[in-house]
């Protein structure tokens, strides 16, 4: 006597079909792109070894320059708040 596989129960509605592949290609390019890439992340332990790879010193050094490269745009955004404050100013009064 052989036995039957028990099928399973599908809802009504359930045909058991797929309507939309998700093999990554529907997605827009720039979220593809991460989507494609993930078999290439390093593992969860070669990132942690590489978290002590720069001296104090050195990190310093990167903080000041990443400020100094922001600070000509964040110096153009203030004088613009300034010169709108003033205009607004010169207007209502």
């Amino acid at each position: 006597m052989t036995k039957k596989k028990k099928e399973k129960k599908l809802p009504d509605w359930d045909t058991g079909i797929t309507v939309a592949p998700m093999n990554g290609d529907e997605l827009p390019k720039y979220r593809r792109m991460a989507y494609l890439n993930r078999a290439k992340r390093p593992s969860k332990e070669e990132r942690l070894q590489h978290k002590h790879m720069y001296t104090k010193k050195e990190k310093r050094a990167m903080m000041r320059a990443g400020i100094l490269s922001m600070l000509p745009y964040l110096i153009i955004i203030l004088v613009s708040f300034g010169i709108v404050i003033g205009l607004l100013y010169a207007w209502l009064s």
